[in-house]
């Protein structure tokens, strides 16, 4: 999975957001049961991905590049930047995606923190702890269908609707924002490493 064509061809806009994002209430009676805990986890995901697959779980970064910052992220995190770092990961098993997701990087928040840029192979939210004045903005959720350009990023092969959430950080501030899709392959290799 890691360096397919599919990633960077259908990511350029997948920043971009065309319906509703909402909080879980207004959603949560349509959200699949054995999704809602991954949906509604408040700690870190990474934390609680690395617990559920094990030592096989791969973090892996798929595209690190610039940007256009649609208008509605523009309004969305309150900025006037017409540009951003694209910064997309996926953590999967075996071989399988479970959970794509895409950091959106401001050019002006690029600005006053460069590390942002210089993650590597270290998740964000684990950066994150380390910043004192970090907030996160309640976090907001959807199901994307098919054909929006997140949903496509995340599984270019997928053929059913998929659930997402995403929230805005603001660094002293400076905002950014992480949406994460999970993918059905998570619930289905949950189960299998429950199963063993």
């Amino acid at each position: 999975m890691p360096g397919s064509p599919v990633i960077g061809a259908a990511s350029r806009t997948a920043a971009a957001t065309d319906g509703p994002w909402v909080a879980l209430e207004a959603c949560e009676s349509r959200i699949p049961p054995q999704l809602l805990p991954w949906l509604a986890e408040p700690g870190l995901l990474t934390a609680r991905v690395r617990e559920v697959g094990g030592q096989a779980m791969q973090f892996s970064v798929l595209r690190l590049a610039p940007a256009p910052l649609p208008p509605e992220l523009q309004l969305r995190l309150g900025v006037h930047d017409s540009g951003c770092l694209l910064r997309e990961i996926e953590f999967a098993r075996a071989g399988e995606r479970w959970i794509f997701a895409q950091s959106v990087f401001p050019d002006s928040s690029l600005a006053r923190y460069p590390w942002l840029a210089d993650l590597g192979d270290s998740p964000l939210g684990e950066a994150l702890r380390r910043v004192n004045d970090a907030d996160r903005e309640p976090l907001e959720y959807r199901e994307l269908p098919r054909a929006h350009p997140l949903a496509r990023a995340a599984d270019p092969q997928g053929d059913g609707p998929v659930w997402a959430r995403r929230a805005v950080y603001r660094l002293a501030g400076a905002p950014i924002m992480v949406q994460e899709v999970f993918l059905p392959t998570l619930l289905r290799g949950a189960s299998r490493r429950e199963d063993q």
